[in-house]
């Protein structure tokens, strides 16, 4: 079943951030708690990892391009 990707939140002040690396290509599987991918916001850059064991599908937003928190920016499936 599919499962969205959404912009993380790293405080309560931050509104956008962006994705400057995904640590896994499309159709390549990720374990739970393996880095999946960077986000950066105006004060930090962290990677995230992943909640469960899925395959990246789906990129829905350019590396460096800012997005609202919340904003689905990928999908995973297994």
């Amino acid at each position: 079943m599919p499962c969205d990707i959404v912009m993380p939140q790293f405080g309560l002040t931050m509104t956008e951030g962006s994705v400057t690396a995904w640590l896994k290509n499309l159709g390549e599987r990720a374990e739970e708690g393996e880095p999946r991918f960077v986000v950066e916001s105006d004060k930090v850059e962290m990677g995230i990892e992943s909640m469960g064991s899925a395959y990246l599908s789906t990129v829905l937003v350019d590396l460096g391009q800012m997005v609202s928190v919340g904003m689905v920016i990928a999908t995973l499936s297994d």
